[in-house]
């Protein structure tokens, strides 16, 4: 279980300021690593000046650490928020900092180029926008006001912050069950048998099946197609062939079956709704060895991107063929989320 102060604690609604009506908000990438370093840097609207003696900091203090940050956005149709993200540990700056390397430049609506500062730097960020049951505020069972300047700090709304904490705490502990279900479908894909030639050939048309759960919707995969691409690849790791591993009960070398397109289910509906294909197919699976599978999913940026842009040079011709289309840059991004 980790461990959040709640004692400092910032709530932030992104994306809904009068300033956002005519122009682009300046928290256009608060959701997107910095790709010069890998850190998230958040700017908190309006003008990103944050009253850090609210989160603990002493009166000459430019900073305050280890501060949960949540960001919030309007839902659809209403004025309530939902949390969209989040980030553990930040830190959180007085005024409105900038760096040459670090500045995130944009071009505003009226053609003027623009500069978002930020206030907020953090090491991790937790994307929930494309979570099916995201935690809603109720504005109305609080006060109509409350996010007046964009943001609220700890002790404006105990009851809230309380069931916002375990909301975020009760994430975290799926998320590492989630993050086991990697596990048991690569000791599914272990135990499967390789798919037919026919089922290969109909995996790319064939219709998605989402399904539902308590921890919100995913794609059911067919764990024979990976065993076919793993068998297809010799059981070698298409990073190294030298990489070895050990022997499985059927005595072949352990593998793992990745999509290389991320077969989440927004991006399953984007590539078959635009494209008309379904991701979990061969084209879209290689075999790759464990160790370079977790640094794939958990590495550090600038080593993981390397291998992202290796595996997409050797997998790009099969997508290409099949009809999925998609640049080195959109791959790229969908494992910054």
């Amino acid at each position: 279980m980790r461990i959040i102060d709640p004692n400092k604690f910032i709530v932030i609604d992104l994306y809904a300021g009068s300033y956002n009506i005519d122009n682009i908000g300046h928290e256009l990438f608060n959701l997107e690593r910095n790709p010069i370093d890998g850190n998230y840097y958040g700017y908190c609207p309006p003008r990103d000046g944050i009253v850090i003696k609210k989160l603990g900091a002493k009166k000459n203090d430019k900073y305050v650490d280890n501060v949960l940050v949540v960001y919030v956005s309007k839902k659809e149709n209403s004025s309530n928020r939902e949390i969209i993200a989040f980030c553990l540990n930040a830190r959180v700056y007085k005024t409105g900092q900038s760096g040459k390397i670090l500045n995130r430049y944009f071009t505003d609506k009226d053609g003027q180029k623009k500069v978002s500062t930020y206030s907020i730097k953090s090491d991790n960020l937790f994307n929930l926008k494309g979570r099916y049951n995201k935690f809603e505020i109720k504005i109305y069972d609080y006060s109509k006001m409350m996010f007046r300047k964009q943001r609220f700090y700890v002790g404006k709304y105990p009851d809230l912050e309380k069931n916002i904490i375990e909301y975020i705490e009760n994430y975290l502990e799926n998320k590492d069950l989630l993050d086991n279900d990697d596990n048991l479908e690569q000791e599914e894909i272990q135990n499967s048998d390789a798919a037919s030639s026919k089922e290969i050939q109909d995996a790319i048309n064939k219709s998605l099946s989402i399904v539902n759960s308590s921890q919100g919707k995913s794609i059911a995969k067919n764990s024979r197609i990976s065993k076919a691409a793993l068998k297809e690849a010799n059981y070698t790791c298409i990073i190294d062939i030298a990489h070895k591993t050990f022997k499985t009960k059927r005595q072949i070398p352990y593998m793992e079956g990745h999509h290389l397109i991320p077969c989440t289910v927004d991006n399953s509906e984007f590539f078959y709704n635009n494209f008309g294909k379904n991701i979990d197919c061969m084209e879209n699976i290689i075999c790759i060895c464990p160790n370079c599978h977790r640094e794939v999913h958990y590495g550090e940026w600038e080593s993981k991107s390397r291998k992202i842009k290796m595996l997409y040079k050797k997998q790009n011709d099969k997508l290409e063929k099949v009809g999925i289309l998609l640049t080195e840059n959109e791959l790229l991004n969908l494992y910054k989320r």
